[in-house]
């Protein structure tokens, strides 16, 4: 897939676009996109994504909401689903201030040659989130595009959407958010060097370095799948919170923070080094609370037992990433 992060005039001659922000690549998202790539298919055009690389809510109110996936996350996900090239945009203050018909003709139609376009039943664009489908639709007669507006999709009879998501993963829900999204939610990070306990107790860890607005399940043991590369997931127990049997809990309601939580990564029977590399961990299982034991001999017996437990709740899980990957189900 190619991606752009700047919109210049002739990035594609031809393009039916899917526009949205998009995080999590949920159900809802994945009907806008599904419908993007079958109208490419169609008409002979390149199937493309027109998103943010952060959220616009940064620059219109200096604080993002927390985010379900950066944008290396969707960028993967978006290839997945058949996209073959996304236009990923900074919010500027120049950006912000286009009017909705300005945003159609230099971002969507010169830089994309835009000749179909597919959003939200609920996507807005342009100054002031002037713009929305019923515009959209108007424009597109000025300007040559056809206009698909996506539905509400529900599952159990509820609206899919990134906050329920992000409010299942924060309770520690992994697998109530894997079935909302469709695929295992997945922190992605850099692995950074830590205090090297883990590996003085026999069980190293891979202490992760996040994006600033990542979200995070909540303080726990959890099981779940590292992937090392697009087609080489590694088993592994992820520790999150504050290693209260080194450091004890926090003693203060801003040292016990979500932020402060330490993301620490054990891969199961991984031989390597990992410092400086970038990867992403998906969550599969909640197993435990995080605690503090009386010494490191309770302490590696229980990590031991959640060795075996990850183990086996990976290995029978029937989540076709248990081996090779997340899976990815793409919506009609």
């Amino acid at each position: 897939m190619e991606t752009f992060y700047e919109a210049k005039p002739g990035l594609l001659k031809k393009s039916a676009i899917a526009l949205g922000f998009f995080d999590g690549v949920h159900p809802g998202h994945q009907v806008v996109i599904s419908k993007a790539v079958k109208e490419a298919k169609r008409i002979g055009a390149a199937a493309a994504v027109v998103t943010f690389k952060d959220h616009p809510r940064l620059l219109t109110r200096g604080a993002s909401p927390l985010l379900l996936t950066v944008i290396e996350q969707r960028l993967e996900l978006f290839a997945s689903l058949g996209v073959e090239a996304t236009l990923a945009l900074s919010f500027t203050e120049e950006l912000c201030k286009l009017s909705p018909r300005q945003y159609v003709q230099s971002v969507l139609k010169d830089a994309l040659g835009a000749a179909s376009i597919s959003v939200g039943y609920n996507h807005h664009f342009g100054r002031d989130r002037e713009g929305n489908p019923a515009l959209l639709k108007v424009l597109g007669q000025e300007f040559d595009f056809t206009v698909d507006v996506a539905p509400m999709v529900l599952v159990d009879q509820t609206e899919v959407s990134s906050s329920r998501v992000r409010e299942f993963i924060m309770e520690g829900d992994v697998a109530t958010a894997a079935a909302l999204l469709t695929h295992p939610f997945a922190i992605y990070g850099e692995v950074v060097h830590g205090e090297g306990r883990g590996r003085k107790i026999g069980y190293p860890t891979a202490n992760m370095q996040l994006y600033e607005y990542q979200c995070v399940p909540k303080r726990g043991v959890y099981a779940g799948l590292a992937k090392l590369t697009k087609d080489h997931a590694v088993p592994c127990v992820i520790n999150i919170g504050f290693r209260p049997t080194f450091k004890g809990e926090p003693d203060t309601k801003e040292a016990a923070r979500a932020e402060n939580m330490l993301v620490e990564v054990h891969l199961l029977d991984f031989d390597g080094d990992l410092y400086g590399q970038k990867f992403s961990v998906e969550f599969l299982h909640y197993l435990r609370t995080e605690q503090k034991f009386d010494g490191i001999d309770s302490l590696k017996k229980q990590i031991s037992l959640d060795c075996d437990t990850a183990r086996g709740l990976i290995d029978s899980s029937s989540n076709p990433g248990s081996n090779s990957g997340s899976s990815f189900k793409q919506l009609a």
